[in-house]
């Protein structure tokens, strides 16, 4: 549940600025998509590319850890669901 502003700064440090990131800080989308921790009042790590038709692209529940290289996995998996086949 990142903030608005953190989403800002990492939009801004990749140059993403075509791509729109959401900030759930009352936890509704979480429960929608199932990232809500069980146990806690709290979203699980849960990183999740949804297009615009809301189709998952990607989705990997981590816990409490960290996806492994975060940004660099995150940014291949943008890649692939926004690049026409031929340029991948």
């Amino acid at each position: 549940m990142d903030s608005i502003e953190s989403h800002r700064r990492f939009v801004s440090r990749h140059g993403l600025h075509d791509l729109t990131l959401l900030s759930d800080t009352e936890g509704k989308i979480a429960e929608i998509y199932d990232a809500d921790h069980w146990l806690f009042p709290v979203a699980s790590r849960t990183y999740l590319i949804v297009d615009k038709e809301r189709k998952i692209l990607f989705r990997e529940k981590t816990g409490i850890f960290p996806l492994k290289d975060q940004t660099k996995t995150l940014l291949r998996e943008i890649d692939k669901g926004i690049l026409p086949r031929a340029d991948r």
